[in-house]
């Protein structure tokens, strides 16, 4: 009988503080769109401030959790400076946001709604964006934009297929998704495992390069891998810039038919790649699923 009591007490509970969260949601949305979206709206054109889909990422890439997220947003907004901004770009192309009077509890309700909310790739933005930096001749920045806008915002239909070389038929997973960058590069090694018993010096270069140049994940399996990984992004790149410089020297040694060199610098990238599975892997599990 206590045990029932107590599972009911817990569901009680739990219910309460979904219900409290599901509140706190919809009160920091009302006041979102009621006191930022006149001018965080991504289809005025020209741009009055930064979309929100940036500003999120950002602010997730800049902090370790919700908590941190929410006391980051509230200290800018509450007072903004340049000197608190994190958008560099918008500041100086649109200046730092006014101060709004807001109240510091309405502005933590909102940072809450802007930290569980999914906003929208701000297409419309990137593609005026590019047109007026390209029209300007600001050619880093147009390749800037428009390079967001191919990846998030066009059709599978109207984006490039991959060359027939480059697809392997044990990868079965969306293009571009962790899940299938990490299977190719699952076969890619075993490939250069192959090579090495086989001592197939040609095969053991053409494996390790694609290791070394695997494909760029979509703009989306970047979005959710900076914000699951957030502050630790950094370290990741460097882990992944690791593998891909042994691997340039596997190629290296296989092309110099150098077998000793081939199979330390392998058993090398082993040891990375378990590092970097060691280090992440509990935190993009959902990523790969």
């Amino acid at each position: 009988m206590k045990k029932v009591i107590l599972l009911a007490g817990l569901s009680l509970a739990m219910t309460t503080q979904a219900a409290a969260s599901d509140k706190t949601f919809m009160e920091g949305k009302k006041l979102f769109q009621e006191n930022c979206l006149t001018c965080h709206n991504a289809e005025l054109e020209p741009a009055q401030a930064p979309p929100m889909f940036g500003v999120q990422m950002k602010y997730k890439m800049a902090t370790k959790d919700k908590t941190a997220f929410v006391d980051k947003v509230t200290a800018f907004a509450t007072n903004p400076t340049e000197d608190k901004a994190l958008l560099k770009m918008p500041v100086k192309m649109l200046g730092v946001m006014p101060n709004m009077g807001f109240e510091e509890d309405d502005v933590r309700k909102i940072a809450a709604y802007i930290h569980d909310e999914t906003f929208e790739p701000p297409c419309n933005h990137w593609k005026h964006a590019a047109e007026k930096f390209k029209q300007e001749g600001k050619m880093k920045m147009y390749q800037k934009h428009q390079k967001k806008y191919d990846m998030m915002c066009t059709t599978s239909s109207t984006k490039p297929h991959q060359p027939m070389h480059k697809i392997n038929k044990g990868v079965t997973a969306e293009a571009g998704s962790l899940k299938a960058i990490m299977q190719q590069l699952g076969l890619d090694y075993a490939a250069v495992d192959d090579a090495i018993l086989r001592e197939d010096f040609d095969a053991a270069a053409e494996a390790a390069h694609g290791i070394a140049f695997h494909e760029t994940p979509s703009m989306g399996t970047k979005m959710k891998l900076m914000a699951s990984l957030r502050t630790e992004m950094k370290d990741f790149k460097k882990a992944d810039g690791k593998v891909h410089h042994l691997a340039l020297d596997i190629e290296k040694a296989a092309q110099a038919k150098d077998m000793k060199a081939l199979i330390a610098k392998q058993s090398q990238m082993l040891s990375a790649c378990m590092a970097c599975h060691t280090s992440y892997r509990s935190r993009i599990i959902e990523i790969l699923k």
